[in-house]
């Protein structure tokens, strides 16, 4: 029975995976697509690292707290989903760097399809949204074991 509970859990778990993938896809090529007009000929490239911290300190805080706080998210849930799919990436420092060669992927994409605009700050601040959501996945683990042991103690 437990197995099979394992099993289903396993299951979602890898379909949810699939389908958030599907989604950051969809949105850094779909939806942007609608969005920002760019085409290969017209392929934008920002390389200046930290340019939105910059330009949020500087100016125009939302719209760049906004751009920052949106890109962080987008990647919160593949810093928690991966170490659920695979224990090979239950080490934070593996699922960090996937989180990072997963969003330098989309970005290389983006300039080759000449879709949205290809930035360094977007691996940045995706590589920390997946930092944040491997500490979540390890914080709700311990507290899930430390549950886990407390039951037994009172059992």
């Amino acid at each position: 029975m437990y197995q099979r509970i394992y099993d289903n859990r396993k299951r979602l778990t890898n379909c949810l995976f699939l389908f958030y993938i599907l989604a950051v896809l969809s949105l850094t090529f779909i939806v942007r697509e609608t969005m920002v007009l760019r085409t290969p000929e017209n392929r934008g490239v920002v390389l200046q690292p930290f340019r939105e911290f910059e330009a949020m300190m500087s100016g125009m805080h939302f719209f760049w707290f906004k751009q920052i706080f949106l890109n962080v998210l987008l990647f919160v849930p593949f810093g928690v989903l991966l170490p659920m799919v695979s224990g090979y990436f239950k080490n934070p420092i593996v699922t960090v760097i996937t989180g990072c060669l997963f969003s330098g992927t989309i970005e290389i994409m983006q300039y080759i399809t000449g879709r949205g605009l290809t930035e360094v700050d977007d691996v940045i601040t995706n590589t920390i949204g997946a930092a944040v959501g491997v500490m979540l996945y390890k914080l709700v683990s311990k507290v899930y074991q430390v549950y886990h042991v407390y039951n037994r103690i009172i059992k």
